[in-house]
């Protein structure tokens, strides 16, 4: 009951949002100008292989696929295709929800893990409108449960065959929505390797697999995304990015400074966040990102860094020195306490799946931050909601009740700050 309530809780706001709100009288707002048409061709004009495969966007058919056929049964315009959004919004909380209670939550705190789920930053702001986020983070979730279904507590009491095939399967579609799933797949492999070595390989075979599913589609594009966007998004090496998401990840971490303090005489790695933090500011100092730079997109000039980080450096002062000196500072504590959850994750010798769970959600983080040393082009702070989706049963886990309702009240924050923008 109280895992229907948790889903229920969801489903009430999510529906609020939509019918409190202006969302419904917006017009195209965020990449709804770029997603929509594709998803309308194939309704309205049917499937070929030029309106399922050339159409220009950033995502990958995956998305558009999915939601032109759901549009086949609401329609093709957009406030009925933001609707398949807010499903997919509601649903993404099963999966999360089913591996809180593999770690062992229960109750109330079910509750809790659906209300932190709904404040995840931009999570239920995007579930409002026609984004690749409430997919991607729906299906996300699916591929977590999997990993955690499959791994086992063990190498032998683990689905050595089924897991991985179903988690690679899973990974390829997800490729085919958007490449920020790489991070999944490094994590699972990751964490696999430190449990059962070279026993691990089904799971880097499954990966492996799920990765060459998308070359064709790179081959017949020519690049990471559609050629039209390939100026915008690319490979390249990028510092500054890994500045401005150590910087980013600050808010969803922050916290887990404390309990790694006070446990650090347990056996948690003790170098770890120290060395986290030095890397912040060594980046901060050496390459700090420019909130004032810009990159051409399709529509002209745009903020090259964007998001609830960019906003408020922007806000606090006008000099970009001090913007840069508040990025490094944000950085240094981003990363230290990114650092901090994965010592608390590697400390966990027992393989339940609360260590599996702590250990995939850390390194999800950490490989989604390292991909962007070798990505060029815009960086978003709603990057990392879909690698942040472990952390609300993290948080419920981890943190004493004082600093749990800490995060949550400066998540809800955001989250007003957020719909006051974007759905008011």
């Amino acid at each position: 009951m109280w895992l229907l309530g948790a889903i229920l809780l969801v489903l009430v706001v999510g529906l609020a949002l939509r019918y409190t709100t202006n969302v419904r009288a917006k017009g195209p707002t965020f990449d709804e100008p770029y997603i929509h048409p594709p998803i309308a061709a194939l309704i309205d004009e049917g499937w070929s292989v030029e309106n399922a495969v050339e159409f220009e966007e950033t995502k990958g058919p995956a998305l558009i696929w999915t939601y032109a056929l759901a549009g086949e049964l609401v329609g093709s315009e957009l406030n009925r295709l933001r609707l398949v959004s807010v499903a997919f919004f509601v649903l993404g909380s099963v999966p999360l929800l089913l591996i809180g209670r593999a770690c062992g939550l229960a109750g109330p705190r079910l509750l809790v893990v659906a209300a932190l789920y709904l404040l995840l930053p931009h999570n239920a702001v995007l579930g409002q409108l026609l984004m690749s986020e409430p997919l991607f983070v729906f299906g996300s979730l699916w591929l977590m449960w999997v990993f955690v279904w499959g791994f086992g507590a063990s190498a032998t009491s683990g689905r050595r065959v089924m897991g991985p095939v179903v988690f690679g399967a899973i990974l390829a579609i997800l490729l085919h929505n958007r490449v920020h799933c790489a991070a999944f797949g490094a994590a699972a492999v990751l964490v696999a390797w430190e449990r059962d070595g070279r026993r691990s390989w089904p799971w880097w075979v499954a990966c492996a697999a799920a990765g060459l599913a998308r070359v064709p589609l790179w081959i017949y594009w020519g690049g990471l995304v559609s050629p039209q966007y390939q100026g915008m998004h690319g490979l390249g090496f990028s510092p500054a990015s890994l500045t401005y998401l150590g910087a980013a990840v600050a808010p969803l971490t922050v916290m887990f400074l404390w309990p790694w303090w006070v446990g650090r005489a347990s056996g948690r790695p003790r170098w770890l966040p120290w060395s986290g933090g030095a890397l912040g500011l060594l980046l901060g100092v050496l390459a700090a990102p420019d909130l004032a730079e810009s990159l051409q997109s399709v529509d002209g000039e745009a903020h090259r860094y964007l998001g609830f980080v960019a906003s408020g450096g922007r806000l606090v002062t006008a000099s970009a020195m001090w913007q840069m000196i508040v990025i490094a500072v944000l950085a240094a504590v981003g990363l230290a306490s990114l650092a901090s959850l994965l010592a608390i994750g590697l400390e966990r010798r027992t393989w339940n799946a609360e260590a599996v769970v702590w250990r995939l959600a850390a390194w999800t983080l950490v490989c989604g931050w390292a991909m962007y040393a070798v990505t060029r082009g815009f960086v978003f702070d709603r990057y990392l909601l879909p690698w942040a989706i472990l952390l609300p049963v993290l948080w419920v886990r981890g943190l004493p009740r004082p600093l749990l309702a800490l995060q949550g009240a400066g998540l809800l924050l955001v989250l007003g700050w957020l719909t006051w923008n974007w759905l008011l």
